[in-house]
């Protein structure tokens, strides 16, 4: 019987599983300055280096869990504030808000880091689902607004997020960035 921290096994290997992808998550962020590699995660997480393998098969398959979580976690924001929105409008300028707060506060870091990482097949297959279930968020948003021409509105607010998306940074202040957007998609939606 292993030696477990909770009050059963399967909490204790959900709380490990945690523990080892927060590790992943800060190495992979750059936060502890060292290359992501079994020793790193296990050092990081505070088990054994040969005790990850009972948990993930590798560490390619503990970045397609940081990754998973990470897009689940946001798509789940997301979809949260924009249904609190009280009109069609302020549902769209929900999506656009939520989706640039949350790269304010560094959400985003996490996928611009991995961006020359090799993902696994699953993993790529996983962040688009998770890519698509977002953007059916804004799909539903912008049917309800009733535009001329639903599929073009709904285009140019992804654009306009992706691209202030970039523009978020250290030297940038998000909330002029935010507010821009925001203001951006007022304009577009009034001339939808």
């Amino acid at each position: 019987m292993p030696k477990i921290s909770t009050g059963t096994v399967v909490e204790h290997r959900e709380a490990v599983l945690s523990s080892l992808m927060d590790g992943a998550q800060r190495i992979l962020l750059g936060e502890t300055g060292s290359r992501l590699t079994a020793s790193a995660v296990a050092a990081e997480a505070g088990i054994a280096r040969n005790s990850i393998y009972r948990y993930v098969s590798s560490i390619d398959d503990l970045v397609d869990l940081v990754l998973a979580r990470g897009f689940a976690e946001w798509a789940a924001r997301v979809a949260e504030e924009v249904d609190a929105a009280a009109s069609p409008q302020e549902a769209v300028i929900a999506y656009v808000r939520s989706n640039l707060t949350q790269a304010a506060e560094g959400e985003h870091a996490l996928q611009q880091s991995l961006a020359g990482y090799a993902l696994s097949e699953s993993a790529r297959e996983r962040i688009t689902a998770l890519h698509k279930q977002i953007a059916a968020v804004l799909h539903t948003a912008v049917i309800d607004l009733e535009p001329a021409d639903p599929d073009l509105l709904e285009e140019a607010v992804q654009a306009l997020v992706d691209s202030m998306m970039q523009r978020i940074s250290p030297e940038e202040p998000a909330d002029r960035v935010i507010d821009f957007a925001c203001a951006s998609t007022e304009a577009l939606i009034s001339m939808s």
